[in-house]
C-alpha cells in the first residue's frame, strides 16, 4: 500500500511540475512577444564633418501594433555631443509594404509594419578627433531594445554592430583664401545697453589674367557660399537677448541686389516657399514680401553687404588684396551673464591656379570666426546712490512746471526729462514724496512715465498748498556712467512759482436735495469738492433721470440698428469665413498650376522633394481653407480627419490620406519624377470632386 501511495505521490508531483514549467514557459514568451516585435534603426547622414557643423541622427522604432507614445530614447551618454531635439514623427498604417527613406537611400523595408515613431535629432560635436556616437538606450514594457540595423547615408563610412558610429571631426583647413573674425563695439557692458556684433568676412582677390579689376570674386561663383550665423536666427538667441530690429528687416537691409551675387545665410536662401509667413508674409515691412515672389519664381535669395577692397600683409610680409563684407546686428542684453557669438562659413571658391588653362580652379573651403564672448555685469552696488534711478550711459536733465502762475490748489504739471545717450529701458521714476522741501508746499501724486532708448520723461501732477512765491526745489538724479563706470548725480534747477489765493468756499460743502436753485448751502465736513476754488465752480449736478432714459433708449436702438446691418452684411456673403471657403478650390488650383509649371520648366531629381512638399503644403492649405483653421502645423491626420468632417466622399478622403501619407515619407528622399506624376493625377481627381460649400458650416480647430 506504502508502495502504491508513494507511485501516486511521485506522479502528481511530476505532473505538478510539468504544468509549472509550461506555465511559466507560457507565461514567458507571452510577455516577449508584447515586445519582441518592436525593432530599431539608427541612421546618420554623414561621418566625416568638420568643427560646428552638425550631424542628423535618426532613430527609427517599429512595430506590428502601435507603439508607446511615451517611449523616449535615452542619450543620456552622448557627452561628447551637444543635442538639439527636432519633432518627433509618429505614423500608422494597414499593413502595405512602406520604405523607410532618409536623403534617397532606403534605410528600412517594411511590409507588415502598422506604427512607426521616427526620433530626429541634431549632434554637434564638443571636440576636435575621433568620436563614437554611441547605441541609444531604448525600454519597452521594462525591456532594453537593441538596434537591429545601422546605417551611415555617407557611403564613404561604416557602423559598428552593437548600432554606435565612429565619426571624424576635423579642424578647419589651414588657407589664406578666406578670412573670418567677429568684431563687437562693446566686450563688457550693462543690461539694456545696446552693442553690435559684426561678422568680417573677407575673401581673397583674384588676377586680373583671371578676374577683371573691381570685381568681388563672389561674382563669378554659380552657388553662393553658406554662413551659419546662429544670431542670424532669432528663435535661437540666447535667453535675456533680444536684437534691435526684427530679423525680417535686417535681412532685407543686406539683401544682394538681383544683378549682384552673394552669401546664403542659414537656410534662408534654401528653404523657398517654406519660407515662415511671420517672416516673408505679405504683411511684411520693407517690401520683404517681394522677395518670396523671387523665391517662388527660383531665385535663391543672398545676402551681401556693400564690399569694399582692403590691402594686408601676410606672414611674409606681401600685399595681398581682400574683398571685405561686414554683416552688423545690433542687440540688447536684457539679462545678466555672457553672451556667445560664432560663424561658420563653407563653400567653393574660385582660386588661383597657374596649372589650368584657365589659370583657376574651385577649392572647397571650410572657415570658422572664433567665438567672441560679451559679458552683461550689474552696476556696482556699492556708493550706488538713494536717488540713482536705472539709467546707464550720459544724460543731461531737464525740469520744467508748468503753468507757473496759479491759484492755490489748482493742478500743475511736474516734468523730469533724462535725455542722451545710453539705456533707459530699466529706469524707475524717483520718489519724491521723501523729499520734505517738496512735501512741505506741494501735494505729489502718482507720476506717468515715457520714454526710448535715450530718453525718458516722468511726469508728476503736482498742488501747491501754500500761497506767495513758492520755489520748487532743486531735485537730484543719479545715472550710471558706462564709460567712467562711476555714478553721477544731476541736480535740477529751482523753479519759482507764483501761487495765489482764490476766491474759496470755507470749507466743504454740498448741495440741499432742492435742484430749483443753488441759493442754499449746507456745510459738509466731507465731499468731493476738495479741487473747486471758484464758487462759480459749482454748478447743480443732480441726476436729470429723462434725459438718461432718452440716452438709454437711444443707445439701445443705435445698437441694434449697427447689429442688424451687420446680420444683413454678412448674410450678403460679406462673411470673410466664408468668402475663404468659397475661394478654397480656386486657390489650391492657382497653388497647383504653379506647380505643375515649374515642375515643366525644372524636372531635374534634386527638384522632386521640394515639389512633393509645395504639393504636400497645398493640400493642407486647401483643408484649411475649407475648415477655416491655421494651415500651419496641420498634419496628415487632422487633414483627413477634417475632410471627413467636411462631408467629404469616403474614397476621395482615403485618396486624399494616402497621397499625403506618400508625401511625408518623401519628405526623406525617395520621390521620383514617374512618383511625383502618379501623386499629381491622384490630386487632380481629388480637386473633380470638390466638397459642396453650401452645406459647409465652420469646422473648429
Amino acid at each position: 500500500m506504502k508502495i502504491i501511495v508513494s507511485k501516486l505521490c511521485f506522479s502528481f508531483d511530476r505532473f505538478f511540475i510539468t504544468k509549472t514549467i509550461l506555465f511559466l514557459t507560457l507565461l514567458l514568451v507571452s510577455s516577449l512577444t508584447s515586445w519582441a516585435d518592436l525593432s530599431m534603426t539608427t541612421a546618420i547622414d554623414r561621418a566625416n564633418i568638420y568643427k560646428g557643423e552638425r550631424i542628423t541622427y535618426h532613430i527609427i522604432l517599429t512595430d506590428s501594433k502601435q507603439i508607446d507614445s511615451s517611449i523616449e530614447p535615452d542619450l543620456s551618454n552622448y557627452t561628447d555631443f551637444d543635442i538639439r531635439t527636432l519633432p518627433k514623427q509618429m505614423s500608422n498604417n494597414s499593413g502595405n509594404s512602406v520604405q523607410v527613406i532618409i536623403n534617397g537611400q532606403v534605410v528600412r523595408q517594411e511590409s507588415s509594419t502598422q506604427s512607426r515613431s521616427i526620433f530626429t535629432y541634431e549632434l554637434t560635436p564638443k571636440r576636435e578627433g575621433q568620436l563614437i556616437i554611441p547605441a541609444p538606450t531604448v525600454f519597452s514594457n521594462g525591456h532594453k531594445i537593441a538596434p537591429n540595423s545601422a546605417k551611415v547615408l555617407d557611403k564613404s563610412a561604416t557602423c559598428n554592430a552593437d548600432g554606435s558610429f565612429p565619426i571624424t571631426v576635423r579642424s578647419p583647413d589651414e588657407q589664406d583664401i578666406v578670412k573670418m573674425r567677429i568684431e563687437t563695439d562693446r566686450r563688457r557692458l550693462y543690461p539694456f545697453q545696446p552693442f553690435q556684433i559684426t561678422l568680417v568676412v573677407q575673401v581673397k582677390s583674384l588676377p586680373p589674367a583671371v578676374l577683371q579689376a573691381n570685381t568681388s570674386p563672389i561674382a563669378v561663383l554659380r552657388e553662393p557660399p553658406n554662413i551659419k550665423i546662429d544670431w542670424a536666427n532669432d528663435n535661437s538667441l540666447q535667453k535675456g537677448l533680444r536684437p534691435a530690429l526684427p530679423l525680417n528687416e535686417w535681412l532685407y537691409s543686406i539683401r544682394a541686389p538681383r544683378s549682384q551675387k552673394g552669401f546664403a545665410i542659414n537656410e534662408y536662401a534654401t528653404r523657398g516657399i517654406d519660407f515662415d509667413d511671420d517672416l516673408f508674409g505679405p504683411g511684411t515691412s520693407g517690401g520683404f514680401g517681394n522677395i518670396m515672389n523671387e523665391m517662388i519664381r527660383g531665385r535663391l535669395l543672398q545676402f551681401a553687404p556693400t564690399p569694399k577692397e582692403i590691402v594686408t600683409n601676410n606672414a611674409n610680409g606681401t600685399k595681398i588684396t581682400y574683398w571685405e563684407y561686414r554683416f552688423t546686428r545690433k542687440f540688447i542684453a536684457e539679462e545678466l551673464g555672457n553672451y556667445n557669438f560664432d560663424a561658420i562659413l563653407k563653400g567653393n571658391f574660385v582660386v588661383e591656379n597657374k596649372n589650368s588653362r584657365e589659370g583657376a580652379s574651385l577649392q572647397r573651403i571650410y572657415a570658422i570666426a572664433p567665438e567672441v564672448l560679451v559679458n552683461v555685469v550689474d552696476v556696482p552696488l556699492t556708493n550706488r546712490p538713494e536717488n540713482y534711478v536705472g539709467a546707464f550711459g550720459k544724460f543731461d536733465l531737464i525740469t520744467d512746471i508748468q503753468p507757473r502762475k496759479a491759484k492755490r490748489g489748482e493742478p500743475m504739471t511736474l516734468t523730469l526729462k533724462l535725455i542722451g545717450e545710453g539705456s533707459t529701458g530699466n529706469v524707475t521714476p524717483p520718489d519724491l514724496t521723501t523729499n520734505q522741501e517738496v512735501t512741505n508746499n506741494f501735494k505729489i501724486h502718482s507720476p506717468t512715465e515715457e520714454g526710448d532708448n535715450n530718453s525718458c520723461t516722468f511726469t508728476y501732477p503736482i498742488r501747491a498748498t501754500q500761497s506767495g512765491t513758492i520755489v520748487f526745489p532743486s531735485l537730484p538724479i543719479s545715472y550710471f556712467d558706462v564709460q567712467s563706470e562711476q555714478f553721477v548725480t544731476l541736480n535740477s534747477k529751482p523753479i519759482s512759482l507764483e501761487i495765489t489765493d482764490s476766491e474759496q468756499l470755507n470749507g466743504e460743502f454740498s448741495f440741499s436735495k432742492n435742484n430749483s436753485a443753488i441759493n442754499n448751502f449746507e456745510r459738509s465736513e466731507h465731499g468731493l469738492l476738495a479741487n473747486m476754488t471758484e464758487n462759480s465752480d459749482i454748478v447743480n449736478q443732480s441726476v436729470n433721470y429723462s434725459r438718461w432714459i432718452m440716452l438709454n433708449i437711444i443707445l439701445t436702438l443705435t445698437y441694434l440698428s449697427f447689429q442688424l446691418i451687420l446680420f444683413l452684411r454678412c448674410r450678403l456673403g460679406a462673411d470673410p469665413q466664408r468668402r475663404r471657403r468659397l475661394g478654397a478650390i480656386s486657390r489650391i488650383k492657382t497653388r497647383f498650376n504653379r506647380i505643375q509649371q515649374n515642375l515643366k520648366n525644372n524636372n531635374l531629381p534634386e527638384a522632386v522633394i521640394q515639389y512633393g512638399n509645395e504639393l504636400q503644403n497645398s493640400l493642407f492649405g486647401y483643408i484649411a481653407d475649407l475648415s477655416c483653421v491655421s494651415e500651419h502645423g496641420m498634419t496628415t491626420k487632422d487633414a483627413y480627419s477634417k475632410y471627413i468632417e467636411l462631408g467629404g466622399e469616403k474614397e476621395q478622403a482615403e485618396l486624399l490620406r494616402k497621397v499625403l501619407e506618400i508625401l511625408d515619407s518623401a519628405k526623406y528622399g525617395g520621390l521620383d519624377l514617374k512618383s511625383l506624376d502618379d501623386l499629381i493625377i491622384s490630386i487632380e481627381n481629388i480637386l473633380a470632386h470638390p466638397i459642396n460649400i453650401k452645406d459647409i458650416s465652420v469646422v473648429s480647430g
